[in-house]
C-alpha cells in the first residue's frame, strides 16, 4: 500500500494497533497478512489465535460471520489496552482438547515462544494437536527482526523443516523481502552475521494432513534471559552485551577495560534467570 512512495500500510498498522510499530516492512506488513486470513474464517467453524494480544481483528471477523473464537495470552493488558484472550495460559500447556479447531493462528507469536518456556517445536505441536485433521496453522513471523536464532538468522529451510512432521502442504510467502521502493530496514547494522540482512514478514500457511507425531515434550525449555542466551548464537548474546555497556559489537576483541564489566554483567543476568 504505496502513496508518494510511503508505506500506507505501515500508517494503518499503527492506527488498527494503537501503539508505535517496527519500521516498514516488519510493521506495514502485519496487518495486511493478517486481513487475507479473513476470508478463511467462515460460519460454524472454531478458531484459536495463539497470543492474540489486545488487537481484535480475528475475535471480530469470528462475530461477524458466526464462528466461535477462543483466544489465548500470558499478558492480561498491552499498551494499557485489555487482552481479548478468553483464556490466560500458556500455549505450553494449552488446554483444549485435541482436533478442536478448525483454524489455528499465531501473528508475531512464534518467534517468542521460546522465551516464554514452550520450546518452538512443543508449540507448534500444540497447535497441530488442537487443530482438527484437514484444518489450518497460520502462523505468521518476523525475519531478521528479534526472536531465537531460526528467525533472527532467518534460517527458513530449519522453520520450513518445523512444520513437515504435521503437513505435506506448507507455504511460506516472504512479505517485504524486497522492500523497493521503500528503504530495507536493517534492525541490526552493527551485528556482523546481520549487518546486511534487511528485515522482512514470512506468512508461513499449513494443513493437518498427517497424523499426530508422537516424541515431542517440552523438555529442556527456559525463560527470560536464561532462553534468549540458550536460544541465539553466542555472538548475537555478545552483541547484545556489549550493546548494553554501550560498545560496538564489531569492536573485536573486547577491550580489556569492557571485559571486566562484561563479565559482571554476564554473572548478573545469569543469576536473574535463576531466579
Amino acid at each position: 500500500m504505496l502513496i508518494d512512495d510511503r508505506c500506507r500500510a505501515h500508517e494503518k498498522s499503527e492506527a488498527d494497533l494503537g501503539r508505535v510499530s517496527p519500521p516498514p516492512p516488519i510493521g506495514g506488513c502485519e496487518v495486511p497478512i493478517v486481513e487475507q486470513y479473513l476470508p478463511l474464517i467462515q460460519a460454524g467453524m472454531r478458531v484459536l489465535e495463539v497470543g492474540c494480544g489486545a488487537w481484535g481483528l480475528i475475535r471480530d471477523r469470528c462475530a461477524a460471520v458466526g464462528a466461535h473464537y477462543e483466544g489465548i495470552d500470558t499478558v492480561q493488558e498491552y499498551f494499557g489496552v485489555k487482552s481479548v484472550a478468553t483464556r490466560f495460559e500458556n500455549l505450553a500447556e494449552l488446554s483444549f482438547a485435541d482436533d478442536f479447531f478448525d483454524l489455528v493462528i499465531g501473528n508475531q507469536t512464534m518467534e517468542h515462544w521460546n522465551e516464554y518456556g514452550c520450546r518452538t517445536d512443543w508449540g507448534l505441536y500444540q497447535c497441530f494437536r488442537v487443530c482438527k485433521p484437514g484444518g489450518q496453522v497460520l502462523l505468521n513471523v518476523p525475519i531478521h527482526y528479534h526472536g531465537t536464532r531460526l528467525f533472527l538468522l532467518g534460517d527458513i529451510d530449519k522453520i520450513r523443516d518445523l512444520f513437515t512432521p504435521f503437513s505435506s502442504a506448507v507455504t511460506m510467502e516472504s512479505w517485504g523481502k524486497d522492500s523497493g521502493p521503500i528503504a530495507p530496514y536493517y534492525a541490526h547494522p552493527n551485528y556482523s552475521r546481520l549487518k546486511n540482512k534487511s528485515a522482512y514478514n514470512l506468512d508461513i500457511r499449513s494443513v493437518k494432513n498427517r497424523p499426530l507425531p508422537t516424541g515431542y515434550t517440552n523438555k529442556g525449555a527456559s525463560s527470560g534471559w536464561k532462553a534468549t542466551y540458550l536460544g541465539n548464537p553466542k555472538s548475537y548474546v555478545m552483541h547484545r552485551l556489549l550493546c548494553k555497556l554501550g560498545a560496538s559489537s564489531t569492536n573485536y576483541p573486547v577491550p580489556p577495560d569492557q571485559l571486566d564489566r562484561l563479565k559482571a554483567l554476564i554473572r548478573e543476568q545469569t543469576q536473574a534467570s535463576r531466579v
